[in-house]
């Protein structure tokens, strides 16, 4: 069943997002983690957060912007002096984030014309994979979206096996994104 996350079940969220997602704020301890998700949680208005659980069970969950721009500035601004301690800790354990904040100082990422409305992260736990429940996540998520808007957009990498789902959902390749470290889409839905 598809159903709003709420602060009870960030635990849960991050150790999926841990799990089963290749992301820059994986470099960070599981408490920034569920900091991050908590700050977006109580922003509300602007980020849909919806999971899927069976047997009382979390099984995956969405995490989506409806201003993208804004995303990390909000937290940071709330959560400067832990923002950088973590970040420092980050960098000690993995130097390999260097690369990150280097690429993020001359990479394009958001362009003029982009949707600020975007999917963040569809995570599924491994154990779940091939069960539908990705669909369903999708499904649930864009249910709750188009109450408030038609389009979203969704970054892939060009390597993902994700990218055939979305591309078999309807998605359109709105450009290519080419950092230092990966190349991605930026990939597209009407909804309506």
């Amino acid at each position: 069943m598809i159903f709003n996350l709420t602060k009870e079940d960030l635990t849960d969220v991050v150790n999926i997002h841990k799990n089963n997602l290749p992301s820059l704020i994986n470099f960070y301890t599981n408490d920034f983690i569920e900091k991050f998700y908590l700050h977006h949680l109580r922003k509300g208005d602007d980020t849909v957060l919806v999971g899927y659980k069976e047997g009382g069970e979390l099984c995956g969950f969405v995490f989506a912007t409806l201003d993208v721009e804004d995303m990390f500035g909000s937290f940071i601004s709330q959560n400067k002096t832990y923002f950088i301690k973590q970040t420092l800790l980050a960098l000690i354990k993995h130097p390999k984030y260097l690369l990150y904040i280097f690429q993020s100082f001359f990479a394009k990422g958001f362009q003029q014309g982009d949707s600020k409305t975007q999917l963040v992260y569809i995570a599924v736990d491994q154990k779940r994979k091939g069960s539908g429940i990705g669909k369903k996540l999708l499904e649930g998520f864009e249910q709750e979206l188009r109450k408030t808007k038609d389009y979203y957009e969704l970054e892939v990498e060009q390597n993902n096996s994700a990218l055939q789902f979305y591309t078999s959902k309807n998605f359109k390749i709105i450009r290519e994104i080419n950092n230092i470290l990966e190349k991605k889409y930026l990939m597209g839905k009407k909804l309506k």
